[in-house]
């Protein structure tokens, strides 16, 4: 029954005990429902903690939100930095990006009231920090994002912050790196991204980050980078990014990386395959696990692969291989690649010596412009479990296909040009999922095998599209109409 009784109005700005909530309960109900009813009051009080609990803040302006331990203030508008109070304090992590800060400045004593051990300033409109623009927050805050403001110099107020692990100056003009400032918070920092367009000259000062273990250059050009850029963190440095950062050749400092296990270098060899030398992946092909080389200007498939002994993960994506030779392939042989990621590479074929990569478990080849996959393909891989071939023109997949794929769990068929559903995935006893969402699908009594099919597996697979011939979804057809197809009746296979 409505009793028509709302929930009661009580004020957020402090967290509500439970006590108070009660007392407010109490007086919100009516008469009759005052005395004796338990029940009335704990299903109320549930009510209003679930509300309560949804977008919530205490302790935070409005328009801010809050899930969980984060207040969200980001794109709010704000100009200034809003204040919070004590109730603030359950809260560990603070957005205030994408505002418009005015004047470009965080005055001192900006942050009383927060207790954050995150502060995400990117976008802010920031060229000025106060010396105690951080009080209160000196022992406790870990990570700073002042991503994408107009610093020219690298804020000196950074020193105070003795506990700062992750700092992210990327897409600031900066052209100083303060070497004192370089060296106070070196002892700390563990994670440091910055970069620019405009950035040409590698900032010496790095070498004072001695316990560095990642760092991301977003941005500059340098062409040729010395030897010894990496000097000071040498042993410590675990992940290295480099993304649009105009190179020549990769940096033959990398060779001095002893325990790196990550390199990525997108968008960063616009001359192509003469940027790889043998050199600094020989030195480190015993640590590396992860090599992104994506939209590098590549044209062959990088021969530099076969030094790297204990790699698990290879990105090539937006690379013009057009075609790769099973000679390309076969470097691969000695490798224990398991993630292969060929997207958008203008591929008109699968490689076919590709099933010789003995431990492939994802494979992408999505958006490239292979129009069939014919018998010889994705055959003989018994350790892949997820292949996508999305955005390719595919007008046909051979029912001889995909064989001996016995693992096979996501097939990811979305966007291409196929109209009907390939037999070929009868021989894909393992697959969960089939995912042929964006085509032209004809739902007709010919999917009758398919439904046969998933019967006889006893587990079937999940199917997601829709079908171009009648306004419902694939699997939906298949569980509600295609029983009333004569072949039926007929036995599976017949």
């Amino acid at each position: 029954m409505n009793t028509g009784i709302g929930i009661p109005s009580i004020d957020v700005s402090e967290e509500p005990t439970v006590e108070l909530l009660a007392k407010e309960l109490h007086k919100s109900a009516p008469q009759s429902h005052r005395c004796g009813s338990r029940r009335y009051m704990m299903l109320q009080m549930a009510r209003w903690l679930h509300c309560a609990d949804l977008n919530v803040c205490y302790g935070a302006p409005s328009p801010c939100v809050c899930q969980g331990n984060v207040i969200d203030c980001s794109n709010k508008g704000f100009h200034t930095i809003p204040s919070f109070n004590d109730a603030s304090l359950r809260y560990n992590t603070l957005l205030m990006g994408e505002n418009p800060i005015m004047p470009r400045r965080l005055a001192n004593n900006v942050f009383n009231g927060l207790q954050i051990n995150e502060l995400h300033l990117n976008s802010a409109n920031l060229d000025t920090i106060d010396a105690n623009a951080f009080a209160g927050l000196e022992n406790i805050l870990t990570t700073l994002n002042l991503r994408d403001n107009h610093f020219t110099v690298l804020p000196q107020a950074l020193v105070s912050l003795h506990k700062l692990s992750y700092l992210d100056v990327s897409l600031n003009p900066i052209s100083n790196f303060t070497d004192n400032t370089m060296r106070l918070i070196g002892d700390s920092v563990i994670g440091f991204t910055f970069g620019d367009s405009n950035l040409t000259e590698w900032p010496a000062s790095l070498k004072h980050l001695q316990q560095l273990q990642e760092l991301d250059v977003e941005g500059g050009y340098f062409n040729l980078l010395p030897y010894g850029i990496f000097h000071g963190f040498e042993i410590t440095l675990r992940k290295l990014t480099m993304n649009n950062v105009r190179l020549f050749t990769v940096p033959l400092g990398l060779a001095a990386l002893t325990n790196i296990k990550e390199l990525q270098m997108d968008h960063c060899f616009p001359y192509g395959n003469q940027a790889l030398t043998d050199q600094p992946f020989q030195a480190i092909g015993d640590t590396l696990e992860v090599l992104s080389l994506r939209y590098d200007s590549f044209t062959e498939f990088p021969k530099v692969a076969k030094y790297l002994y204990h790699l698990k993960t290879l990105r090539l994506d937006g690379n013009q291989l057009e075609f790769i030779s099973d000679e390309a392939i076969e470097i691969m042989h000695n490798v224990n690649v398991s993630v292969l990621s060929l997207s958008d590479c203008h591929l008109t074929r699968v490689p076919g010596a590709i099933g010789n990569i003995n431990y492939l478990i994802n494979l992408d080849l999505s958006n490239n412009k292979i129009r069939s996959i014919e018998r010889t393909d994705i055959h003989n891989m018994n350790s892949l479990m997820t292949l996508s071939l999305s955005g390719n023109p595919l007008v046909y997949i051979s029912q001889d296909s995909l064989t001996k794929v016995y693992n096979l769990q996501t097939l990811n068929l979305a966007s291409t040009n196929l109209t009907v559903i390939s037999h070929a995935i009868s021989n894909l006893p393992g697959l969960q999922l089939l995912d042929l969402s964006n085509n032209k699908i004809d739902c007709t009594c010919d999917l009758v095998w398919v439904k046969k099919y998933l019967i006889a597996l006893g587990e079937p697979f999940k199917i997601v599209g829709s079908c171009e011939t009648i306004y419902l979804d694939i699997q939906t057809y298949l569980d509600t109409f295609i029983r009333d197809c004569p072949e039926f009746t007929r036995p599976f296979g017949k």
